[in-house]
């Protein structure tokens, strides 16, 4: 599949986010100064939907248990040892693509260990 179209840049302004589904897989669209991320919309705490939480300053809080995480870097800020799963994504023009079959686990689960 590759890359594919979710969203247009005008959909997403600087200091939102917003959840999707593509291909039956939630996503969240991250706007940070004008840069897109693009990660699992779920939290590895207890898979509660992160498009439900809350957006400051560059951390995203789990509206369920306020697990917190650097959007910029996907890195668990409380706890730290959390992360986030990213999806590659590109900017082409006003479209937003995400590649949804290079899922990209960003180091240290939940438990502490690699992944």
């Amino acid at each position: 599949m590759g890359f594919q179209k979710v969203a247009k840049i005008t959909d997403l302004w600087s200091g939102e986010m917003m959840g999707l589904e593509v291909n039956g897989e939630r996503v969240l669209l991250v706007n940070i100064d004008n840069r897109i991320y693009a990660y699992a919309d779920i939290c590895p705490h207890q898979k509660s939907r992160l498009s439900e939480g809350t957006l400051a300053d560059k951390i995203l809080r789990c509206g369920r248990h306020h697990w917190e995480f650097d959007v910029c870097s996907g890195s668990g800020v409380n706890p730290q040892n959390a992360c986030l799963t990213m999806f590659p994504i590109r900017v082409d023009g006003e479209d937003i693509l995400v590649d949804m079959d290079d899922v990209r686990n960003l180091g240290v689960g939940v438990d502490g260990e690699k992944e």
